[in-house]
């Protein structure tokens, strides 16, 4: 079944949930002018990985990730889906430590920060359980109320920009290559893209169709990033640790009946991530499940997400949560460069091999 405007979705939900948060931070980090450039070359690079993961897939046929690395035995497909597991394992860590963190600081002051971590887990590892098409029915959903007010937001967070912070449009020195927040911003692509590999015997749907809506995707990352510099110069917004959210804050809407802008707009890329982790979680089962198919998936999912909830705990603050979040760098470079490679060619290889049956079953 076509499904094409549903992935489309609940791609740039998970995409939104990502934007806002780290990400701006890691970039304004990373140069101290032009920042549009390491946006743009970041982008570039994960638009390519993007389409030869695509391609691979729509050559594959009907299979998905896992089934595609499962022809190579299960030795090999092991060892190349481990680092994918490990990756989804930390990645919803990190994601649940840090927005527990944002929602204390935001709303929820009074709230034990581990009431809220729980919160976090239990509805993705509901949602999980009862499958991708329900994931997807309540991406539609959050779309419908979430969209909206995240594309108002945006925009009214020009109120107090000054659009002389832009300049110098390019830096004396190019230099972010060389600087280690930079390769952190990458995170907003890795986690995102991933499960268009998963959801292939569930929903089919066009290559062109999820470029297009990638592309669209790039003035957010630019919003995300200059809308801090532009309201409170480069100097200053670099030493934000959420540069965004923070210039949320500032808004004033008179004609709005609710003081803080920032609570509903948290609110709509809350449910947008829990989505992103629902999402995760399942593709994690998913990968566990190949290999250890008599443990019931619903047994198997509540393990992963005692096991996340255990270490979320043994964290003690925000700072240990970079660390991790610098630690799986490696991890997240192989999901960005190795698995799109590695799927094109197992792709091009099954497309080769449906043409030879075709042909002998023809003769």
């Amino acid at each position: 079944m076509n499904k094409s405007l549903h992935v489309v979705i609940m791609f740039i939900l998970v995409q939104l949930g990502l934007i806002f948060f780290l990400y701006p931070g890691e970039i304004i980090e990373s140069a101290s002018a032009g920042h549009w450039l390491p946006i743009v070359v970041g982008f570039a690079v994960y638009l390519f990985f993007l389409w030869l993961y695509l391609k691979g897939m729509s050559w594959g046929g009907k299979k998905d990730i896992v089934d595609l690395y499962g022809q190579l035995g299960t030795t090999v497909s092991a060892v190349l889906l481990a680092p994918v597991f490990m990756y989804f394992f930390i990645q919803i860590i990190i994601t649940i430590r840090a927005y527990s963190e944002i929602m204390s600081i935001v709303f929820l002051s009074n709230t034990p920060l581990w009431v809220i971590m729980l919160l976090l887990l239990a509805v993705p590892t509901y949602l999980a359980n009862k499958g991708m098409r329900t994931i997807f029915g309540a991406g539609v959903l959050v779309a419908c109320f979430g969209l909206p007010l995240v594309l108002f937001i945006c925009i009214a967070s020009f109120q107090n920009v000054n659009w002389h912070y832009m300049f110098p449009l390019v830096g004396e020195n190019v230099d972010f290559f060389t600087k280690a927040s930079y390769y952190r911003s990458f995170f907003v692509y890795t986690g995102s893209f991933m499960f268009l590999g998963f959801v292939q015997p569930f929903y089919t749907f066009r290559t062109r169709s999820v470029i297009v809506t990638a592309l669209c995707l790039l003035p957010m990352l630019l919003c995300a990033v200059y809308v801090p510099i532009l309201t409170f110069g480069e100097a200053t917004a670099v030493t934000l640790f959420f540069p965004f959210v923070v210039t949320l804050d500032v808004i004033h809407i008179n004609w709005l009946m609710f003081e803080r802008v920032a609570v509903f707009f948290l609110l709509s890329l809350i449910s947008m991530m829990m989505l992103l982790l629902a999402l995760t979680l399942w593709q994690s089962v998913r990968i566990l499940s190949r290999f250890i198919p008599r443990i019931p998936v619903s047994c198997q999912l509540i393990v992963i997400a005692a096991g996340i909830f255990a270490v979320c705990l043994s964290i003690p603050n925000i700072k240990s949560v970079q660390h991790l979040f610098s630690w799986n760098l490696y991890m997240r470079f192989y999901l960005l460069i190795a698995v799109p490679i590695t799927v094109y060619f197992l792709g091009h290889r099954a497309k080769k091999e449906a043409q030879h049956e075709k042909t002998a079953a023809g003769r």
